[in-house]
């Protein structure tokens, strides 16, 4: 039985880490130094790891085939849930001003929770689990682990690591950080928004469609009669 290793297919470059500011702007309202060079550095090695060029490559999805949007980009995605998760803190620091919330490890979290999507999504990679799901597993990790790894492997702190690891299915199982469960939040509520809202495929909602009544965009309408 042939083994497989998760490695990278092309080198880092200045050109593949342009890429990642290019299309994440919010990496540079990050204030601490490690922490947005690490930010750069995980989306890097995680591309690198991929067929992908850059984030807007990765189709915009939830999980492969799941929360698919009718438009836009996965880049899309992680920059509302980085908005969202920066006015959830905001307004609790308004009304509350004695709560403790680290912002750049809810912004840091926020626009790398899900850099182990560039494995998970991977056409080749999901090619492989599929023929012989028996040999590798379908997927043999999940984005969520693979992006735990990624941020460890480029030397971002636990507490990234771990907000990788909790925003999805894997948080059910672990007591989650503060600033995990504030970044966990805004990223179902982006996705149950935007279905409510009519983004999503219809038939890419799964179990969310049981509560979700999508109103159709006002591009899917017939003009009203005048």
């Amino acid at each position: 039985m042939p083994y497989h290793y998760a490695k990278h297919r092309r080198p880092i470059t200045d050109a593949l880490r342009q890429t990642v500011t290019e299309d994440l702007p919010e990496i540079a309202d990050i204030a601490d130094p490690d922490l947005r060079h690490g930010a750069v550095e995980a989306w890097a090695y995680a591309l690198a790891c991929s067929d992908f060029g850059r984030i807007t490559d990765i189709p915009p999805e939830g999980n492969p085939g799941l929360s698919v949007l009718k438009r836009g980009t996965q880049a899309d995605h992680l920059r509302g849930v980085a908005h969202l998760a920066l006015r959830f803190v905001e307004e609790f620091q308004q009304t509350n001003p004695e709560i403790v919330v680290d912002r750049d490890i809810v912004l840091t979290g926020a626009l790398c929770h899900d850099v182990g999507k560039p494995y998970e999504f991977d056409p080749s990679n999901m090619k492989r689990w599929k023929a012989d799901p028996s040999e590798t597993g379908h997927p043999t990790l999940r984005h969520s682990v693979f992006g735990a790894h990624v941020c460890l492997a480029v030397g971002l702190p636990e507490e990234i690591a771990h907000i990788a690891l909790g925003h999805s299915l894997e948080g059910q199982h672990i007591g989650v950080s503060t600033e995990c469960l504030i970044v966990r939040h805004a990223d179902h509520t982006w996705w149950q928004v935007a279905g409510g809202l009519g983004l999503l495929k219809p038939d890419s909602m799964g179990s969310a469609e049981r509560m979700v009544r999508a109103r159709p965009l006002s591009t899917e309408k017939p003009l009203a009669a005048e």
